[in-house]
């Protein structure tokens, strides 16, 4: 404090003093050039010297400054550089916009003097792609991998994804395969083939696919037991025995399939019923029958029930006492009762059938059962009762209650 006051002080003294040397004695300085004559005090003049000597430096330093190799290219650069990502984010911004084309050019513009060119040239080529400019997307990703070599399976996968959203999948295949085969363990790669594969219906090869998908995690549990479950049952559905086999080896190879299923799996109801199809189309209804018998007595299935009722087999009178035994434990079970009814059809057992059908109507009314026990009574020659059957599951089906 006491030295600013000082200061002070001395700065007011030296101006008074400067001051009164001013006006004691201005002096004068005459500049005469042609016919023009300038006259100013000689304080004035030194000012003005003053004045103009400081401009002079300035505009050295400045032009030494501009004049520096780095620094004017370095304002360049910067000024450049800003422009470009200016560019670069607003191209970004038209992308989150789905403004599809002016994103891509945008990027392409700014993609020159990026500090990022690989993400313009990238997203440039999602927005062709979503702009239906399949081709120019293309040459986008090529220059990529040619302007960074490191990011060849990016672009490969980019180029994939937009093949598989426009059905190309033959294509997409193809650029996918490779990258898998390099790099195991990439799930953007294995989940893009698993949808592939499943968009193409090509079963066998995803299920050759699911080890990976699920050793690596690459998609969540729920999702991966659904699409092991979707794989498996059009595995059967699809399941066609080879016509040049044998009868054996026709049975062996549904065997086989039913093999690949894992065994946490077997206990599915869908599954089962999937591989009772294909034993039918094979005639061998005896291995069903058993695999049917112990699946149901560790986890009910009505659905199974109901197809165990329709199996055809050699022995069809073991399957009456196993669902017979399933009786005790499900005594109103109308399912169960419809399937015991269709197994006495098979051994020509009509009283007991009658019975059976007869207690599923009350529990469960429908045309089907209806017209199932007309058929029995016309074969115990009760035509008069088989034809009230008839006509009460024709009301049934028209939606009149029975009488």
């Amino acid at each position: 404090m006491r030295r600013l006051l000082v200061s002070l002080i001395v700065a007011l003294l030296l101006g008074a003093a400067s001051i009164w040397v001013m006006q004691s004695d201005s002096g004068y300085i005459l500049l005469s050039f042609n016919n023009t004559t300038i006259e100013m005090t000689i304080w004035v003049g030194i000012l003005l010297y003053l004045a103009v000597t400081a401009l002079g430096a300035w505009l050295l330093l400045l032009f030494k400054w501009l004049s520096d190799a780095g620094g004017l290219r370095q304002w360049w650069v910067l000024r450049r550089s800003k422009q470009h990502g200016n560019k670069t984010a607003q191209g970004l911004i038209l992308f989150a916009d789905h403004d599809w084309k002016q994103a891509s050019e945008m990027l392409l513009s700014g993609a020159g003097r990026s500090s990022m060119p690989d993400v313009n040239l990238l997203f440039a080529a999602r927005a062709a792609a979503e702009n239906n400019q399949i081709d120019q997307a293309r040459i986008l990703l090529e220059q990529l991998k040619v302007s960074h070599p490191k990011a060849k399976a990016l672009a490969d996968k980019t180029l994939a994804e937009m093949l598989i959203l426009n059905e190309q999948l033959e294509e997409a295949v193809q650029l996918l395969q490779p990258i898998a085969a390099r790099k195991p363990g990439d799930r953007g790669v294995l989940r893009l083939l698993s949808d592939t594969y499943y968009l193409m219906g090509d079963w066998s090869s995803l299920q050759k696919l699911l080890h990976d998908l699920n050793y690596y995690k690459a998609i969540n549990p729920s999702n991966m037991k659904a699409l092991e479950q979707d794989v498996y049952s059009n595995l059967l559905s699809n399941f066609t025995p080879n016509p040049d086999f044998t009868l054996q080896e026709k049975k062996d190879q549904a065997g086989d399939l039913w093999e690949l299923i894992p065994k946490r799996l077997r206990n599915d109801a869908e599954l089962i019923c999937g591989y009772f199809d294909a034993l039918q189309q094979v005639n061998d209804t005896d291995r069903v029958q058993l695999l049917m018998v112990k699946t149901i007595n560790k986890h009910w299935h009505p659905e199974l029930v109901e197809r165990f009722g329709q199996l055809e087999t050699s022995a069809p009178e073991k399957q009456l006492l196993a669902a017979e035994k399933w009786l005790l434990d499900h005594p109103e079970d109308a399912v169960l009762l419809v399937a015991l009814g269709s197994i006495c059809c098979q051994l020509r057992f009509w009283g007991k059938a009658r019975d059976y059908f007869s207690v599923a109507l009350r529990l469960q009314p429908n045309a089907a059962t209806y017209l199932r026990l007309a058929d029995v009574f016309a074969e115990m020659g009760d035509q008069a009762e088989s034809n009230l059957m008839y006509r009460q599951g024709l009301r049934v089906s028209v939606g009149v209650q029975a009488k």
